[in-house]
């Protein structure tokens, strides 16, 4: 007889979901291989899991663990979404009255919470299904999967199962985008950050290749720093400015200064070591 994945499990989020799939991947849980025959079908009670791959039509991705469709001889009203669950509550009729004459669900109406995901996305495109069942009077006796220890303990891979829903993808995909923009950004910044100190003067650009007689000035790399308090301090020079290095004029600048003229009293100076002469 085939048995579920799970039993007495209530699944309440993505993340339980998730964590009953990868125990299933890594084959802590039995996944369902097949329809459930009719001894199978009257078991299914409230708590009951199934994990189940659908069959696929690419050949390259068959496993040989494929269900076309999954069915347990039930009647369901049409779906209701929630979060990325769909879920069914069963219909009366003749099918029902014999569950609950064996099943031992009395008048309770079984409700079906199912989930689909894409594994191994987009390498592979096996689609797995999740069936969950429990009725409103005992979910709030069910087990989660904090309470079964070798579920407990599992951890998921980011990314590992994508929602095969419409909406579970756009959200999947905006996830991933924002992983990936994360880890860009984490790689561009620098290995020590800009520290930013308003009274620190900063460094100066480099020189022009022709820069102004200005430019060559003592006070020409000094900054005005406005304080809090508004306050205009007196202007600073960077310490660049004090290097002897950085305050040597280019020889092109030399070459090309235009010379001023001599001023009369050294030519009168020089006139008088001529005469002497």
């Amino acid at each position: 007889m085939q048995q579920p994945t799970c039993t007495n499990l209530h699944i309440r989020t993505v993340a339980d979901a998730n964590r009953v799939l990868h125990a299933v991947k890594r084959g802590i849980r039995p996944m369902v291989t097949r329809r459930l025959d009719d001894d199978e079908r009257l078991a299914l009670r409230s708590g009951c899991v199934y994990v189940w791959e659908e069959r696929s039509n690419n050949p390259l991705e068959v496993t040989g663990q494929e269900i076309q469709r999954f069915t347990e001889g039930r009647s369901w009203g049409p779906s209701r979404a929630r979060e990325d669950f769909l879920l069914y509550f069963e219909k009366d009729g003749g099918n029902r009255s014999i569950v609950q004459r064996y099943g031992g669900l009395g008048s309770q109406q079984l409700i079906k919470q199912t989930y689909s995901v894409y594994v191994d996305y987009p390498k592979n495109t096996r689609k797995w299904h999740l069936n969950a069942y429990y009725t409103q009077e005992t979910v709030d006796r069910l087990q989660t999967v904090d309470d079964i220890p070798d579920l407990r303990s599992l951890v998921v891979p980011e990314g590992a199962y994508i929602c095969a829903r419409a909406g579970g993808q756009r959200r999947n995909a905006r996830m991933q985008r924002r992983t990936l923009d994360e880890s860009t950004e984490s790689q561009l910044q620098p290995l020590h950050p800009y520290h930013f100190d308003p009274y620190e003067p900063s460094s100066p650009s480099p020189p022009p290749l022709s820069p102004s007689p200005q430019q060559w000035s003592p006070l020409a790399n000094a900054q005005t720093v406005l304080h809090p308090n508004g306050r205009v301090a007196s202007p600073r020079v960077c310490r660049d400015s004090v290097d002897p290095q950085r305050q040597l004029a280019p020889l092109e600048y030399l070459q090309n200064i235009t010379p001023s003229g001599r001023n009369p009293a050294d030519d009168e100076m020089l006139k008088s070591f001529r005469r002497r002469l």
